[in-house]
């Protein structure tokens, strides 16, 4: 069997047994298919509005709104105080449960609730 190889400037021939040549052409079959695989699967926003398709599964719209409420957010998170910014960490973030929170500060429980509700009449304002 031959098997043909392309250079820049030149092409070669070489003979090699055929059980050779059928590993070497199925290995250059499998390369030249993940080489497809991957130009598909990666493609950019750009090229994607180019031919006027965007990925599937993707919502631009709704990314884009997410990212600006998480700018909001964080402007408005950034308004509290070191405490207040503890306590939202705690109670939303790392769902820790408000008695065992006032437990430890060693207050009631509903003057963490008042706490905590005026934080987020707070972060409403500012957001």
């Amino acid at each position: 069997m031959k098997i043909k190889y392309e250079f820049v400037n030149e092409t070669k021939e070489i003979d090699v047994a055929d059980e050779y040549g059928a590993i070497v052409k199925d290995l250059n079959r499998q390369e030249y298919n993940n080489q497809k695989k991957e130009t598909r699967r990666h493609c950019t926003i750009e090229k994607s509005l180019e031919f006027g398709t965007i990925p599937s599964g993707f919502d631009l719209e709704r990314d884009y709104l997410r990212k600006e409420e998480m700018k909001k957010l964080n402007a408005a998170l950034d308004t509290l105080t070191a405490d207040q910014k503890d306590l939202v960490r705690r109670v939303f973030f790392n769902d820790q449960p408000l008695k065992e929170i006032a437990a430890e500060y060693g207050v009631k429980y509903q003057s963490l609730q008042d706490r905590l509700e005026t934080i987020l009449k707070k972060l409403k304002k500012n957001f």
